[in-house]
């Protein structure tokens, strides 16, 4: 298995219960708003302060990968993706989930570039939602036969 997807392999886990674990630890399902990689079997992520979230995907290999970024919320994600680990292995070894590294795990950064003002895209979304409906009703309005 040197050939794994992530660096991180589970031992006599499966991926649901990985799944499991992670959404009792306060992860959460991000879907559809995420990219699927190919093997992949699940993709979670969890707030981890100051406007950034770990993402956490489980591959067909039983591997593990573990990312930090700018989280989704904002149109600037991912502005700054960077390996992150250290939190991972230590909810594994909490739950008593066995692991190996694969491959050398990079250090965790000590800092994530955040745009000094991201922008949240759901007030844009539903700010252009409002706009296209107030055009159509000014447009039925103006278009009634009766």
């Amino acid at each position: 298995m040197a050939d794994a997807i992530g660096p991180i392999e589970a031992l006599g886990t499966s991926m649901e219960y990985i799944k499991q674990t992670l959404l009792k630890e306060g992860f959460s399902d991000p879907s559809p708003l995420q990219v699927w990689k190919e093997g992949q079997v699940f993709g979670l992520t969890k707030p981890v302060g100051r406007g950034l979230e770990m993402h956490v995907r489980g591959y067909n290999d039983s591997s593990l990968d573990s990312e930090i970024e700018l989280s989704r919320d904002y149109l600037e994600h991912p502005y700054d993706c960077r390996p992150f680990y250290g939190p991972l292995l230590e909810l594994l070894v909490r739950n008593g989930i066995p692991y190996i590294t694969r491959r050398p795990l990079p250090p965790d950064p000590n800092t994530i570039a955040v745009p000094p003002q991201p922008t949240p895209w759901k007030p844009l979304v539903a700010a252009g939602l409002a706009t296209l409906a107030g055009l159509a009703l000014a447009w039925y309005l103006n278009n009634d036969e009766e």
